[in-house]
């Protein structure tokens, strides 16, 4: 995974929830794009943990792969 295609999934219109995985098998969930943000040279990304709170910094090059999820079907 590169700073380019990380920024283009981030920038997707419709945004699609992303699922980010590290070489030691940490996960990141990415709901929205408001709960990440990609450094402007593409080395970091620090992404807000939606359930614990707070962040963490990720370090684009160890990123293992990303998973596009489903969107959530809209609540009726």
């Amino acid at each position: 995974m590169n700073a380019n295609e990380l920024r283009q999934l981030l920038q997707a219109r419709p945004f699609r929830p992303l699922t980010i995985r590290m070489g030691s098998n940490q996960t990141y969930s990415v709901p929205h794009p408001e709960f990440a943000a990609l450094s402007p040279d593409g080395d970091t990304l620090i992404v807000w943990l939606s359930q614990e709170g707070g962040a963490d910094m990720v370090d684009v090059p160890l990123i293992e792969s990303v998973e596009v999820r489903k969107r959530a079907a809209p609540r009726s």
